[in-house]
């Protein structure tokens, strides 16, 4: 009995792990905020709209209201990777949300490649994260942040 609750448990721990694609992070490894190091998306908020705009499809089923909060990291040369998200409802409440818009808003959001890398002091490229919180209603996109 106690070696079936030691192998559910580590399985529970294994699948409740929402990162996924490991990224290579330059020097020591060290991430900075992206509103520290001057982190930016080629075409800026714009261009990251349009890119859900373009290939988002409505979700009319399932729980399709809510907040999908999506954390990235971008390494020095521009690269995206170490992806994280977390859904909540309108309240800031934790929720599961239908897996076809997680699904969607994490694969678009790995599909941003333009990024210019941020910087530290001296002007040299450093590592740093991103997120984007992408509020859905009814299933359709109202709203990507941080504008």
């Amino acid at each position: 009995m106690r070696n079936l609750i030691y192998i559910l448990t580590i399985i529970t721990f294994f699948s409740c792990n929402r990162k996924s694609g490991e990224l290579e992070l330059c020097g020591l490894g060290i991430l900075k905020p992206y509103y520290l190091t001057g982190l930016d998306y080629e075409g800026g908020i714009f261009a990251i709209k349009e890119k859900y705009k373009k290939e988002y499809i409505t979700v009319k089923k399932g729980q399709n209201s809510g907040i999908v909060k999506i954390r990235f990291d971008v390494n020095c040369k521009g690269e995206t990777g170490n992806f994280e998200f977390e859904t909540y409802n309108l309240k800031y409440e934790s929720i599961t949300m239908n897996d076809s818009i997680t699904n969607q808003t994490v694969s678009i959001a790995k599909k941003l490649n333009n990024w210019t890398p941020g910087t530290n002091d001296d002007n040299e490229n450093i590592n740093s994260f991103k997120f984007l919180a992408i509020k859905v209603i009814n299933g359709e996109i109202k709203e990507i942040l941080p504008k």
